[in-house]
């Protein structure tokens, strides 16, 4: 059987970016700085003109990856993250109540333990907002303990933290980088249903720091092998 190599219509039907596009809009956690985005346009001879862009922000803005490095004292940093971590089977699970999750909660959506788990709320539809809703939905310590115990080596949800606005968020990060695990935080999860998904989230290469705006894409289960080539009968 010959192979041939999927045109970008294809392509794009299998992946799903579930990245926030990151601005000088993009939401931020209160006190952290706003990101600036400046560029300055040079004319060149005709009609062609070059771009150079400053970019500057902190690395937990937009879509971003936590390394344990941020609340675990000798963690692992982002640069130090292992790609077979990063890439690799997820299960999506979908939180459909107004409030934040727990032990009934994973019981309700038919939690089941996986290595890499993600977690869609409401807040998918507001997480491209401009400002942070202090009121997003999130996961309660007694939820997180249990993923922890049931092996969940990454987690991600589609809010700001991993837990609610306030004290708990700190907890809950202390508790899940302490068990040596990664975060992605801030996922547009809105064209996303519940079911098993491949997982790719690359981070940028910071050296040291604690956390890395990521690229985050999803593809349907049994369609990553299609990404490049698949078999032809004719």
């Amino acid at each position: 059987m010959a192979s041939r190599i999927m045109d970008r219509r294809e392509i794009n039907k299998l992946i799903i970016d579930v990245s926030v596009p990151l601005s000088p809009d993009t939401p931020v956690w209160p006190g952290a700085p706003k990101p600036e985005f400046l560029q300055k346009k040079t004319s060149l001879e005709g009609s062609n003109e070059k771009t150079d862009s400053h970019i500057s922000l902190i690395p937990h803005c937009g879509t971003h990856i936590d390394a344990p490095l941020h609340f675990a004292k000798g963690g692992a940093a982002v640069h130090a993250i292992s790609f077979d971590m990063l890439m690799g089977p997820c299960r999506v699970f979908e939180h459909q109540a107004e409030h934040h999750i727990g032990m009934s909660d994973l019981a309700a959506m038919g939690f089941i333990p996986v290595r890499r788990a993600i977690f869609k709320t409401r807040n998918s539809g507001h997480v491209r907002n401009g400002t942070l809703n202090k009121e997003y939905l999130s996961l309660l310590p007694e939820a997180v303990d249990h993923l922890i115990r049931s092996g969940v080596e990454l987690l991600g949800v589609d809010g700001f933290s991993i837990g609610p606005y306030g004290e708990i968020s700190d907890r809950n990060h202390i508790a899940f980088c302490g068990a040596g695990g990664i975060i992605i935080e801030m996922l547009d999860l809105a064209g996303v249903k519940a079911g098993e998904y491949q997982l790719i989230a690359l981070p940028i290469k910071l050296v040291g720091i604690e956390a890395s705006p990521a690229r985050v894409v999803l593809i349907r289960r049994g369609e990553l092998h299609r990404l490049f080539c698949e078999s032809d009968k004719s």
